[in-house]
């Protein structure tokens, strides 16, 4: 029984890197990862038909033992796979089979209401219509043009004005459509299914095949022709080469792409001449940002002039999906059936009138097993925002910086609004004037999905000056970004700076490789955890020893385009803030 309580739990958490990664990192999963990741895959394809079933069927009201993903991914086996549940008989099989007339009966009712006689025919509609965002291109600019692109390869394709009409209707194959993309200048949007991998233009460099989310820094940063620009952490390249496009061919501006691994560094430099950035990129191949000194002899025409800074740190990964991954959509169990067909349902052997509870259906083990893989989460997800606070203070200690983006390709507010609140108490940022940049002051204020106010600590200018983007919902993956911004008109002398910037240094690294806890972590960055009984009321700030200390109780919710809500996990550590000193 393993595989199915294992598929529940790993649908049922935050995921870390996509449902592949959250599977293939965990090592204390017994069943095959091959075999979990095809049954989460085909369950989560199938859920809505099978919500309906469970909803229908009465059957989370009866069997209080299941959870709503438990009974999801027994439910599809049942019903959909040819072999059924893939175990002997056990209690958890047998929660199923006892109703197994009513489920199927339910599951005939439920393709006719769909229009199919049969379930070959269900399987058949839902292959075509399980990729759920846009195949996203980039017009590389400094090759060719938006308008060449649709007069010459893809001349066949007819411009639709919703993203939406890119998927194909159920039955139906997908259409030769684009969609020109309102947000980001030269971004196309192609059908899920489009393989343009291996098209010439990709080849060459022309287009460049990236996720609109990741399209957001770039654009966001906006540096003009003449700047001089960090991507701190810049391979692959898809954000190094997009910040070369903006410059343009004529501007006289310089990218410095600075990259500690050798190998990723080499895919940078493939990525960059494949651009045609060359001239404007210098890779910084083998070298941490986090040991850049501006000040060094031989920068003065280099990292002393840069303006702009792109950073896009390690992080949890939490945002990103997969083109055919599924998310869990809720369903509300309807009340049990009748007492009479409820009490012949659960008729039992003599003998067996205890009652069984979840924890029986898992050994000891297992739960001693998930209970440490969750402490390894928290763990982790403190020791990147500790890393990630690290990297951009770094950043805004550059002596002409002006602008910075700060991203992550997660949803967890610990990464984002938590690590800008964290930076904004830094002494740097007091010291140097730097905030965040307001949404009417910016080139992406009509992007409507914005910071989460009440992980901003209730700072409305704030959260309205950070961005998000919701996994599938906007049409990618799950996404975070903030532009902090200083005008100069505050600032500490530079003498003053650099002598700070050397008592510190050289900064520690190894917290964005090591997940294990928080090592060599300064005055400034210190990080307090408190428990939710020892302050007043549910996210209350405290002062503890000059700290600014915050909880966060439930999850945090969002409203979205169709009017509801999107929920954000509950589990999440606590707030990470700076010094309290001003």
């Amino acid at each position: 029984m393993s595989l199915y309580i294992e598929a529940s739990r790993i649908i049922s958490r935050p995921r870390y890197g996509g449902l592949r990664g959250a599977i293939y990192s965990d090592s204390s999963l017994k069943s095959r990862p091959e075999q979990l990741y095809a049954l989460i895959i085909e369950t989560l394809k199938y859920q809505e038909i099978l919500n309906e079933v469970i909803d229908r069927s009465g059957l989370l009201g009866v069997e209080r033992t299941l959870s709503h993903p438990l009974a999801l991914v027994l439910v599809h086996d049942f019903l959909l796979k040819k072999g059924g549940i893939a175990t002997s008989t056990g209690p958890l099989k047998e929660s199923i089979l006892r109703h197994k007339s009513r489920l199927s009966s339910e599951f005939t009712r439920a393709k006719i209401r769909r229009g199919y006689a049969t379930t070959a025919a269900l399987h058949a509609a839902t292959v075509t219509t399980s990729a759920r965002y846009p195949r996203w291109v980039r017009v590389n600019t400094l090759k060719t043009t938006v308008m060449d692109i649709l007069a010459g390869g893809f001349k066949d394709y007819t411009p639709v004005n919703e993203f939406q009409e890119l998927f194909a209707k159920a039955g139906e194959k997908e259409a030769m459509v684009v969609y020109i993309d309102p947000h980001i200048p030269n971004l196309l949007g192609f059908p899920p299914s489009t393989d343009l991998s291996a098209h010439p233009l990709v080849v060459s460099g022309a287009l460049f095949l990236q996720d609109k989310a990741s399209c957001f820094p770039a654009h966001i940063l906006s540096p003009p022709p003449d700047a001089f620009v960090v991507d701190g952490t810049a391979a692959p390249g898809n954000k190094t080469t997009h910040l070369a496009a903006i410059i343009g061919r004529g501007g006289s501006g310089k990218i410095f792409a600075f990259e500690k691994d050798l190998k990723r560094s080499k895919v940078l430099e493939t990525m960059v001449g494949k651009a045609g950035a060359d001239r404007i990129v210098e890779i910084r191949s083998g070298n941490d940002f986090l040991l850049a000194d501006p000040w060094k002899e031989g920068e003065k025409e280099g990292l002393e002039k840069v303006t702009h800074l792109l950073l896009d740190p390690s992080c949890s990964g939490s945002g990103i999906v997969e083109r055919h991954e599924y998310e869990l959509l809720p369903t509300t169990p309807r009340p049990a059936p009748p007492a009479s067909r409820t009490s012949k349902m659960k008729k039992r052997k003599r003998g067996d009138n205890a009652e069984v509870t979840p924890t029986n259906l898992v050994s000891k083990k297992e739960r001693e097993e998930i209970t440490k893989h969750n402490a390894l989460d928290e763990e982790r997800l403190l020791s990147l925002s500790t890393f990630q606070k690290k990297i951009i203070v770094h950043a805004m200690r550059f002596p002409s910086a002006r602008r910075i983006t700060y991203s992550t390709c997660s949803v967890h507010a610990a990464e984002n609004e938590h690590v800008v609140l964290s930076v904004l108490e830094s002494d740097v940022a007091v010291k140097r004037g730097w905030r965040v940049e307001k949404r009417d002051e910016n080139n992406f204020r009509s992007w409507e999905r914005r910071g989460l106010v009440e992980e901003c600590g209730g700072d409305e200018e704030v959260a309205q000056g950070c961005i998000r983007c919701n996994p599938w919902e906007d049409g990618g993956i799950g996404f975070f970004v903030v532009p902090f911004v200083r005008d100069g008109s505050i600032d500490e002398p530079l003498a003053e700076v650099r002598e700070e910037v050397n008592e510190n240094f050289p900064f520690s690294t190894t917290l964005e490789e090591e997940w294990g806890g928080i090592s060599d972590v300064g005055e400034d960055q210190a990080v307090k955890i408190i428990d939710p009984s020892e302050m007043g009321r549910e996210g209350q700030k405290k002062r503890i020893s000059g700290k600014v200390v915050q909880t966060i109780g439930g999850g945090a919710k969002s409203k979205n385009k169709s009017g509801g809500t999107t929920e954000y996990p509950k589990f999440r550590p606590r707030r990470l803030l700076g010094s309290g000193k001003k």
